[in-house]
């Protein structure tokens, strides 16, 4: 095999996930509906845990969010799990202690979110669990479209939707809204064709007897999903039932993030063997790889089209010459999204290519890391500053 034709099957395979993939998720799911879901006799009992690390800024606002669900009160508990908190988050939690249903945990050692979640759904006493984060602020009737889907016995786990907002217009966060709405798309398609791959931290439930704890290195939304799917079990969106979030600010922390989800991810599907199993799950495989593992390994796509279009390129091939340079200002608008002024940089022209490269170096990154053993088990919240 030629340079030329390793260029042209990376291009193939980044094309293939980032566009193909999406079209036939469309053209396999073609007049399909979203179903609607007949009201249950009796709400479950539901149980919100929320995990915590040096959350003092959003968890008081989180809970008074909490509370307000339009939910009934003797049907609810609320648990929040700090993880070994170092600043006010255990006195926020602390004050609500006297409100029904509440539970307050605290761990001592900074153990990770997947230990945390662990520690909360021992003490849980729902029907239901519910998992969220201490920064996302659910809209009043989420958590009754949350459990709506739970009337249909094969439903295991449920994926609410996650809407990003960006009050501070920052450059990085507009890559990621953008981005985001593009794996709401995957999602909805691929729910209408089966079943998820994972689900959202920030506002997913499943069956409380369905739940098996995870060790500290595994991510959980997308770990615990996948199993229950394995086990035979539906695992489906609902994009009515909405979280709000603010985006995280910068490039560097959305790099951070990228590399942190996919060394543990790639831990994670690892210890699934099941998971690429083509005789017992085909469809399910195909989801895998197409959705996540050739998404993973595009970085290194990119390096191998970069590496071998150079030749040709300067060469003055067509149309390699043209592919190398498009590459070349790729990487330099990208570059320039980074380094120019925020108002400059918030122009698409910037964001878009900066947004992409760091989301591609945090999961080159993270391939790195899961290679070299790390596991990222432990957690910060992202900054929340006034520019990038």
């Amino acid at each position: 095999m030629t340079g030329v034709d390793i260029f042209w099957v990376a291009t193939g395979l980044i094309l293939y996930t980032y566009l193909g993939y999406p079209i036939l998720l469309s053209l396999l799911t073609a007049g399909r509906r979203q179903p609607t879901y007949e009201p249950a006799a009796q709400l479950p009992t539901v149980s919100l845990i929320v995990t915590a690390f040096n959350e003092e800024d959003v968890l008081r606002d989180k809970l008074e969010n909490s509370f307000a669900l339009d939910y009934p009160d003797h049907l609810l508990q609320i648990i929040v799990v700090s993880d070994g908190s170092t600043d006010g988050s255990d006195d926020v939690a602390s004050a609500f202690e006297t409100r029904r249903g509440f539970l307050f945990l605290r761990q001592q050692q900074n153990e990770g979110k997947t230990m945390a979640q662990n520690a909360g759904v021992r003490a849980a006493t729902g029907q239901i669990l519910v998992f969220s984060d201490a920064n996302s602020i659910y809209a009043t009737d989420a958590l009754q479209k949350l459990v709506g889907p739970f009337v249909d016995g094969r439903v295991g786990c449920v994926c609410g939707e996650l809407h990003y907002t960006n009050p501070k217009r920052a450059a990085a966060g507009m890559g990621e809204g953008s981005y985001w709405r593009y794996e709401q798309y995957l999602k909805r398609h691929e729910s209408l064709l089966g079943s998820l791959v994972g689900a959202n931290g920030s506002i997913y439930a499943l069956r409380r007897e369905l739940f098996q704890e995870l060790g500290a290195a595994i991510i959980s939304d997308f770990i615990m999903p996948i199993r229950l799917r394995l086990a035979g079990h539906r695992v489906v969106y609902e994009p009515s039932a909405i979280a709000v979030e603010e985006v995280a600010v910068g490039f560097v922390d959305e790099l951070k993030r990228r590399r942190r989800i996919v060394a543990r991810s790639l831990y994670g599907l690892w210890t699934e063997p099941g998971a690429f199993n083509p005789f017992a799950h085909p469809l399910f495989v195909f989801q895998v790889v197409s959705h996540k593992v050739i998404r993973w390994l595009v970085p290194v796509l990119l390096l191998v089209m970069l590496i071998t279009s150079v030749e040709p390129g300067l060469a003055r091939l067509s149309p390699y010459d043209w592919l190398f340079g498009g590459q070349l200002l790729l990487y330099a608008l990208a570059l320039l999204g980074g380094l120019l002024p925020v108002g400059v940089s918030r122009l698409s022209l910037f964001y878009v290519p900066a947004y992409f490269c760091a989301i591609n170096l945090g999961a080159l990154l993270g391939l790195l890391a899961a290679l070299r053993g790390q596991r990222h088990t432990v957690w910060k919240p992202l900054a929340r500053a006034d520019t990038d």
